[in-house]
């Protein structure tokens, strides 16, 4: 009787263990981390602000997601990509994390994926831009949704040529988004009958770019195409007009932040291609109100909305497939539509790429703007189906589905 009574006392303690173990998961926080370049400069283009719109989507979706509170934990990468990939760990391995928002330098955010390809858990990207994300360097549970290089290229590439910008000249960002974003728009370039005559290549965070504009204007060449992007864009763009070449200028990766740093008087004229703009259409227009009414009216970037649209639809799909899991995540992301109207035609291919149609802009004069947040006139839409490479091209492993 007596080894009876042990046994019952034991499990009835087990009972009450497991039970409290229940207990204690159900009530532990689902938390997003956000891995970012916060002060950095890059820090403009996502940063804080990229906190701020995952805080917001957590919010929108009324805080909580399988009966448990959702979380938002930020750092800063720093652009170093040893760091990232340290604090990915820390934050999946020591804080429970089960979902990274990234931005800033793309190296890092592949290597914040590469991670999470072996320790399996979900990558949003929101603001990185290098093609690899949704190519060679894709992951089974993860998505980009920031436009690539590729479609960024495609975007100017074309029209540029075939009004006459024949022969180019690059300067590229001496990392992997630059020299992702030099290739690419080499092969629109020579696709639509045009010739790349020359590049220079600079480090991140390059000042004096007096050097590279004068041999880019000492090539010949139409057009100066900039692979770069930030402040490095900023700066040349600047540079450009001192030395009287800005009229040869391509940008192909601008945001709004680079637009308010330059001023209309600077950046006038410029076209390039994003995928939001806060003055599109009613959706846009009301959740960028709300948004600048929290950040002292900063103008969202393209990477500040797409984190707020990737979380959403990220939770949307925890609470369809009931779980965290990220296989089963993933699988619910790819079947569930993209809602919210703040992008053109959304849908998830099988590599984890975003894709959509995109607006051509062109930087307003200032005497056409209504004021410091009406930055752009939408000259065209394009067609996601003229941009974006079909899964099968794309060099990613993860297609099938």
């Amino acid at each position: 009787m007596r080894t009876g009574l042990t046994l019952s006392c034991a499990c009835l303690a087990l009972g009450f263990t497991l039970a409290g173990a229940t207990v204690a998961t159900a009530q532990q926080p689902v938390r997003i981390g956000v891995i970012d370049d916060l002060s950095g400069m890059y820090s403009a283009n996502g940063g804080p602000n990229t906190v701020l719109a995952t805080q917001m989507a957590v919010e929108d979706f009324g805080g909580k997601v399988l009966d448990r509170p959702i979380e938002v934990i930020s750092a800063d990468h720093q652009n170093k990509p040893d760091i990232g990939s340290t604090l990915a760990r820390q934050f999946v391995d020591e804080r429970g994390v089960v979902a990274v928002v990234n931005g800033g330098a793309s190296s890092v955010g592949l290597a914040i994926q590469t991670y999470a390809k072996q320790r399996k858990f979900t990558t949003l990207i929101s603001g990185g831009y290098a093609a690899n994300f949704s190519g060679t360097g894709c992951s089974p549970y993860g998505t980009q949704w920031a436009p690539s290089t590729g479609e960024l290229a495609n975007a100017v590439a074309e029209a540029v040529v075939k009004g006459g910008g024949k022969k180019w000249y690059l300067l590229t960002a001496d990392y992997v988004f630059g020299h992702n974003l030099s290739a690419d728009a080499t092969k629109a370039v020579k696709a639509a009958g045009g010739e790349v005559v020359g590049e220079t290549r600079h480090p991140l965070g390059t000042a004096d770019m007096s050097s590279p504009l004068l041999t880019a204007q000492a090539s010949g060449a139409d057009v100066i195409g900039l692979a770069n992007a930030g402040p490095d864009l900023v700066n040349t763009i600047k540079q450009a007009r001192e030395f009287g070449v800005s009229s040869k200028l391509i940008s192909m990766l601008v945001f709004a932040n680079n637009v308010v740093a330059l001023g209309l008087d600077t950046a006038q004229g410029l076209r390039f291609a994003v995928n939001f703009y806060w003055d599109a259409n009613d959706d846009t227009r009301a959740w960028a109100k709300r948004f600048m009414a929290r950040n002292g009216n900063q103008v969202p970037t393209m990477g500040h909305a797409l984190a707020y649209i990737a979380t959403t639809h990220y939770l949307r799909a925890v609470a369809e497939a009931k779980t965290t899991e990220p296989a089963a995540v993933d699988k619910a992301m790819k079947a569930l539509p993209i809602t919210g109207g703040m992008l053109k035609n959304p849908r998830i291919q099988s590599n984890g790429r975003v894709t959509m149609d995109m607006y051509l802009v062109e930087v307003k004069s200032p005497k056409d703007s209504k004021g410091p947040a009406d930055i752009y006139r939408i000259v065209d839409t394009i067609p996601a189906e003229k941009l974006f490479l079909s899964p099968e091209k794309s060099g990613c492993p993860h297609t099938a589905g």
